[in-house]
């Protein structure tokens, strides 16, 4: 009988153990089940998030003005600005617009969904989207490859920073090709090769520190270097860059023409065009996000 009860015992604890390391069904969420709002537009005044922030022994209320296409999470508390008109909306939702009358308002989704909405992919591309939407002022970032002081290799390393696409780039060629350079120098020579054959697939010289390749020179699914030589110096750098296959191009592209449908129907084609770019620089798509926006016409 003692002998059974010891094994009981242990049982027990054995199962207890494994339930206790388990987290509690309330706290476990799906990834991505956070739900947002976003700024339409605001007119005649700013839309402001209110939030509390603890300054010794009291509470202050702090207050950041919400900018355009912003991101506002469930729950969120706004202040609208005495003359103001704002417009809320969510993927594919309807638009809410509220007034100074309405202020404190706290978002809730009920106010926004359509009926018999629910969530899908392309939901998550579109807050994805949201999230990196490229604004008027916004900035490619150039990565800068840095040396150290006594390096050997520092000289060339300040002649292949601010490379344009920027180094190990993967991208979805939308038309020509545009490679750009700061290096100083006057005589260029610029060459691309193949990987895997090494075989040279363009080559030019130039006194420009831009090169415009025209399309149809690279393969989908291949890897590719290019090199720059500055003639009278001879210092010379290079970089990489690897081509989307066919597949994963299709993928991406059919993305890029939905994402507008979940829009007010009455957004212009710039706030489109600008929310497309925002969808492939999520997709770690840099080069491709800018030329986007400069074949539509937007220049930043």
């Amino acid at each position: 009988m003692g002998v059974s009860l010891k094994l009981l015992s242990l049982i027990f604890s054995a199962f207890w153990l494994s339930i206790s390391i388990l987290p509690p069904p309330s706290v476990a969420k799906e990834e991505g089940s956070e739900e947002y709002v976003y700024l339409v537009k605001s007119e005649g005044g700013k839309l402001y998030r209110m939030t509390e922030k603890i300054a010794g022994e009291k509470k202050e209320s702090v207050k950041k003005e919400i900018r355009r296409m912003e991101l506002i999470s469930s729950g969120a508390t706004l202040e609208i600005e005495k003359g103001a008109s704002v417009f809320l909306t969510c993927g594919g939702c309807r638009v809410l617009n509220l007034t100074h009358k309405d202020s404190p308002y706290v978002v809730r989704m009920k106010d926004f969904k359509k009926e018999g909405s629910t969530k899908s992919k392309i939901t998550e591309y579109f807050t994805a989207a949201l999230n990196n939407y490229v604004h008027p002022d916004s900035r490619p970032g150039l990565k800068t490859n840095l040396g150290t002081r006594g390096d050997p290799m520092a000289r060339k390393m300040e002649l292949c920073k601010d490379l344009w696409p920027p180094e190990s780039a993967d991208i979805m060629p939308i038309g020509s090709m545009t490679f750009q350079w700061r290096a100083k120098g006057n005589h260029f020579f610029f060459e691309i090769r193949e990987f895997g054959s090494n075989e040279t697939v363009y080559s030019e010289k130039t006194m420009l520190k831009k090169i415009d390749v025209p399309p149809g020179i690279f393969k989908p699914g291949r890897r590719y270097g290019w090199f720059l030589s500055e003639e009278e110096s001879g210092e010379k750098c290079s970089s990489t860059l690897a081509i989307l296959s066919k597949d994963e191009s299709s993928r991406v592209m059919e993305v890029v023409d939905h994402l507008p449908t979940l829009l007010p129907p009455e957004t212009d084609m710039e706030t489109r065009c600008r929310l497309q770019a925002g969808y492939l620089l999520s997709e770690g798509l840099h080069y491709d996000a800018w030329k986007w926006l400069e074949r539509n016409g937007i220049s930043q």
